[in-house]
């Protein structure tokens, strides 16, 4: 990885030159296919912030931009590179006293894991396995001039496909997770948040969850210390073919967190990574270890208000309400067609159908069902295809990244499932007596 700013900044100089912003507008389909390699490469190559950025845009915003380019960035998802190890211990003397160097056991050589921020290495610490996740060397000051290039990019895209969107806020928030993921003792005191409210599902009886405990006296703003966690990540179990009981129970669990996290905490762990999550049985119970808290986001009451509102009127169909409230709520642009509007309906439409199977005369509703997940992307391509001022919604992006991995985990799982209790636990949540139930009021009335 280019670890100066002077050399990143010369990288992303050339990177623009090469893909040359007139050519780009040009619209002619191998030139965009061409400068799309060049720029998956060039991304790959830097890592860091550019690389991560460029993930979250082949995946996320993959209707907004055009499908070659798309089909390139995508290879991101698998280009992280592991340092070296002298490079990674380099680090490590140089964020933590001698004493603390030298009282680490064991150090692995090959990371456990690799992204495109840092990697993880096990070691023992006063005979404890412990893991110590290692940030790369230039990545927090490398944010801005990485930024810089990729919105620039992200800005011709959008010409080429007629768009006339301002990506500002969006990038914004690209900075804000960015600045943040760098951050590991903000990390750490997310962390040290989710391990105090597991405990509270925990003693209610709910599925047996985990966090890692991280270890203060070896951790630092580029390095994370906790202890290392058995279980094999979720797409292993995944792929071991469990069974029903048991793929049920994880698909409930994995649920279940998701609503106390942002309905209840208002702290929602974003990343939707499947390795971020690890399972194994204690005590013959299965239990989830919950992995990596740099992506946490919080929401306030207010928000979580106004997206309560949405849903509801979305579910109620009540049109108007919801045009009017969307514009409000920053989510679309007064501008737009009344055909935008009508598709933006029929998407969130769409996305609700699970809570409603006893509607439809179902008892549940199957996430195998593959008719629903091609007529939910059609209408999200739909809804992409009809917008002209409305940029990606920044403000939901990372969390409806979390909400769409978690419909991926439960697609797989293969899980046939009444989840209508959620939808009455989130309306009987902003009915309860508090400041969330007297601005929903407010705002529904």
């Amino acid at each position: 990885m280019k670890s100066s700013s002077i050399s990143r900044t010369l990288e992303l100089a050339k990177l623009a030159a090469r893909v040359g912003l007139k050519e780009l507008q040009s619209g002619d389909l191998k030139s965009r296919y061409d400068q799309a390699v060049i720029i998956a490469k060039s991304l790959s190559n830097l890592k860091g912030a550019a690389m991560k950025m460029g993930q979250i845009l082949s995946l996320d915003l993959d209707n907004y931009f055009p499908p070659e380019a798309i089909e390139v960035l995508s290879q991101l998802q698998n280009a992280a590179v592991a340092h070296s190890f002298e490079e990674m211990e380099q680090i490590l003397k140089s964020e933590l006293t001698l004493e603390d160097f030298q009282s680490l056991q064991g150090l692995s050589k090959s990371p456990l894991g690799v992204a495109s921020i840092g990697q993880v290495h096990k070691a023992k610490f006063q005979d404890q396995d412990i893991v110590l996740k290692i940030q790369y060397p230039g990545v927090a000051t490398s944010i801005e001039s990485d930024l810089k290039i990729l919105r620039t990019l992200a800005v011709s895209f959008c010409q080429m496909t007629g768009r006339k969107m301002n990506l500002e806020p969006l990038f914004q928030e690209f900075r804000s997770i960015l600045e943040q993921e760098t951050d590991y003792s903000l990390e750490a005191s997310f962390q040290k948040q989710f391990q105090d409210r597991i405990k509270t599902l925990n003693a209610a009886g709910h599925f047996s969850y985990r966090v890692p405990t991280v270890i203060d006296e070896l951790s630092t703003q580029r390095v994370l210390a906790m202890s290392f966690e058995s279980g094999v990540t979720l797409r292993s179990w995944t792929n071991s073919k469990p069974n029903k009981e048991d793929r049920e129970s994880v698909a409930r669990a994995i649920l279940d967190l998701y609503f106390h996290e942002f309905f209840e905490w208002g702290l929602v762990q974003t990343d939707p990574n499947w390795g971020n999550f690890l399972i194994d049985r204690r005590d013959g119970k299965l239990s989830l270890c919950l992995l990596d808290f740099g992506a946490t986001r919080a929401y306030t009451t207010e928000f979580i208000k106004n997206y309560i509102c949405l849903l509801e009127f979305a579910a109620n169909k009540e049109s108007s309400k919801l045009k009017s409230h969307a514009i409000d709520f920053g989510l679309i642009d007064a501008r737009e067609s009344q055909e935008a509007f009508v598709a933006f309906e029929n998407m969130l439409s769409t996305a609700i159908k699970p809570f409603f199977a006893k509607s439809a005369g179902k008892t549940y509703f199957d996430f195998s069902d593959r008719n629903h997940a091609l007529e939910s992307q059609s209408a999200s391509k739909a809804l992409a295809a009809e917008l002209i001022y409305s940029p990606p919604p920044y403000s939901l992006i990372f969390l409806h990244r979390k909400l769409a991995g978690v419909y991926s985990v439960l697609k797989s799982l293969e899980v046939k499932l009444d989840i209508s209790p959620y939808w009455h636990m989130m309306r009987d949540l902003s009915e309860k007596p508090g400041p969330l139930a007297e601005s929903l009021k407010e705002s529904v009335n």
